[in-house]
């Protein structure tokens, strides 16, 4: 009896794996260099960590409009607060620059299996560095 109740603990084991390893891997995320407003106009949405004033940046959600002249708008909905602005983009070397009276930020845009992303990375109030990964909002 130990015997069977052995093969057949092995012959689980054996599937899980095999089905472990078949599963292929996601594909590498591509950097898309941003060559103009259109491309990364629209709504954009997601996490971002790192923000001042709180003991943690869980439930920090951005919310970001970029339209085709450049402009933009954003919203941040904290654990603590809401607080929003709003400017003009600038494109340097592929990537998208802001510069604000909260702080700066740099935006770059990838693509992993037909999905894009656009990572922003600021610093705000003291020198204190925010990051942020939005997709696209419907």
């Amino acid at each position: 009896m130990p015997t069977l109740v052995c093969r057949m603990a092995i012959a689980v084991l054996v599937l899980a794996l095999a089905a472990c390893a078949s599963a292929p891997p996601p594909p590498p995320a591509t950097t898309v260099p941003i060559t103009n407003y259109q491309m990364v106009a629209g709504k954009w949405a997601g996490a971002v960590s790192g923000l001042p004033g709180g003991a943690r940046d869980e439930g920090d959600w951005v919310e970001l409009t970029i339209r085709p002249d450049g402009s933009y708008d954003f919203k941040v909905a904290r654990t603590i607060g809401m607080f929003g602005g709003k400017g003009m983009l600038s494109l340097k070397d592929g990537k998208m620059t802001s510069q604000g009276e909260r702080g700066s930020a740099e935006y770059s845009l990838s693509e992993r299996g037909g999905k894009q992303s656009l990572r922003v990375q600021g610093v705000v109030e003291n020198n204190i560095k925010a990051t942020g990964d939005l997709t696209r909002a419907r």
